[in-house]
């Protein structure tokens, strides 16, 4: 267990999370894999939106932007110095200017603001950095970032992740990034949260980090949602890890419900509460896009309280159970309740 969290304003006890997104990105750059669509840098789209999180009652919010994914993500005219602006290129950590203007935007909404620290997946790494930098090296700079400062902002992270992996298997690059993270989840405590789309990995990455001593209960295994299996969910449960359903973007785009989308959805959360497995389920959206905000027609960061939390009624899920997904589980996740 640990006492308390780090968000960008400053620590938080556990009672004070509240209503907690665990998986969100506030400022972003995906334009590596996504050029058109996958760059959140404009402070008047971002700020309207977390304001509309706090008016459905939302108080927390993980930022899962790692290091490589927050270069030159902060607000255009952030800053000129392109040092400030990219990854740092010793540590691998956050930039500067992604973190300032994340912290600045939590200031400005009173969304309190979780930081993770970690690394992405293959096709973003710097494999000259990996290779110069041991495993047991990478670890350290990870917990630097969660004890001490993520450098040049006075600002540290409270979890780490997404530490990613895309494929069907883990690289090797990737591996040496699990089991830096897992290393450095040992040594502070800190809930790992993943990233493992599409392809059942996530059974993978929990491996690795058994392997390293950490105990699955914090684990996170995210974008769960996105294979198309409920027996891969109940195998990572039954191993004690949290399953985090947070591809709801998906759910809605252009202003309309994808219904086939929130029906699978909701027939494996329902699979899943009935087997007994509701305290490790965690749910959030993903927004990492621009077409993910809800003024562009996506879900934005509120979609799970409006037309999912009605949806999810109908099919016969609690409204009390989602309130314990969306606060008591996360709660549980970060601080090993």
């Amino acid at each position: 267990m640990v006492d308390t969290v780090q968000s960008v304003t400053g620590p938080l006890l556990p009672d004070q999370l509240g209503v907690t997104l665990p998986h969100e990105h506030v400022f972003i750059n995906m334009t590596r894999t996504t050029p058109q669509d996958g760059y959140l840098n404009v402070w008047s789209d971002t700020e309207p939106e977390l304001r509309r999180f706090t008016a459905a009652g939302g108080s927390t919010l993980i930022d899962m932007t790692n290091g490589e994914l927050s270069d030159y993500a902060a607000p255009v005219g952030w800053s000129d110095d392109l040092r400030v602006m990219q990854q740092n290129p010793d540590t691998g950590s956050r930039s500067i200017a992604n973190v300032l203007a994340t912290k600045a935007m939590a200031e400005a909404t009173g969304v309190q603001v979780i930081l993770g620290t970690g690394h992405y997946y293959d096709t973003y790494l710097d494999k000259r950095w990996f290779d110069r930098n041991s495993t047991n090296k990478i670890a350290e700079y990870l917990v630097a970032d969660l004890l001490d400062e993520i450098p040049g902002t006075g600002v540290r992270a409270g979890i780490i992740g997404e530490i990613a992996s895309d494929l069907s298997h883990i690289t090797a690059v990737e591996e040496r990034s699990f089991r830096a993270a897992a290393r450095a989840g040992r040594e502070t405590g800190a809930m790992i949260s993943t990233h493992a789309a599409s392809f059942p990995t996530g059974l993978a990455q929990l491996e690795i980090m058994v392997e390293e001593g950490v105990d699955p209960a914090r684990v996170v295994i995210g974008h769960s949602d996105t294979v198309k299996s409920v027996d891969y969910s109940l195998e990572l449960l039954r191993r004690g890890a949290f399953v985090q359903f947070d591809c709801l973007m998906t759910c809605r785009i252009g202003g309309e419900l994808i219904m086939h989308q929130i029906d699978r959805r909701l027939s494996y959360l329902k699979t899943m509460i009935d087997k007994g497995y509701q305290d490790q389920i965690l749910l959030s959206q993903d927004v990492c896009q621009r077409s993910h905000l809800r003024a562009l027609g996506g879900p934005g960061y509120t979609f799970l309280f409006e037309e999912f939390r009605t949806l999810a009624g109908q099919a016969g899920i609690e409204p009390e159970l989602l309130d314990r997904i969306h606060t008591v589980n996360p709660r549980r996740a970060i601080f090993g309740e």
